[in-house]
């Protein structure tokens, strides 16, 4: 994973573990650009998270970026869809394999390593 990727990961543990299941989209940008400054709309930050769901996934963990949501929004935006289900047909399905991924992401806050491996 790319160093802005590992400290999407660091910042998303820390908000899941001190007790909150959604972070916005900006919010994360700002926390993580005290390290590598970044904007979230920008195309680097999207990629590294895609790089923590894929990260995620191999390790066999519930992909952690499903507490990222639009502001505004109790969900996360499109392109975290395209990412994570790249299966899923339909608005329905996408909906709900991400909430029984948010509920696993919420209820194994605690067997998320400190870190995941590089690749």
């Amino acid at each position: 994973m790319s160093p802005l990727a590992h400290e999407i990961y660091r910042q998303l543990l820390r908000h899941l573990r001190a007790g909150n299941n959604s972070i916005t989209y900006g919010a994360l940008a700002q926390a993580v650009s005290r390290k590598h400054p970044t904007h979230q709309r920008s195309r680097a930050f999207y990629v590294a998270l895609g790089e923590v769901t894929e990260a995620c996934r191999k390790s066999a963990l519930p992909c952690l970026p499903a507490i990222v949501w639009s502001a505004g929004r109790t969900r996360p935006s499109a392109g975290y869809f395209t990412v994570a289900y790249p299966r899923a047909r339909t608005d329905k399905a996408r909906l709900e394999a991400w909430e029984r991924e948010h509920e696993r992401v919420v209820r194994d806050a605690a067997a998320y390593p400190p870190s995941l491996p590089a690749s």
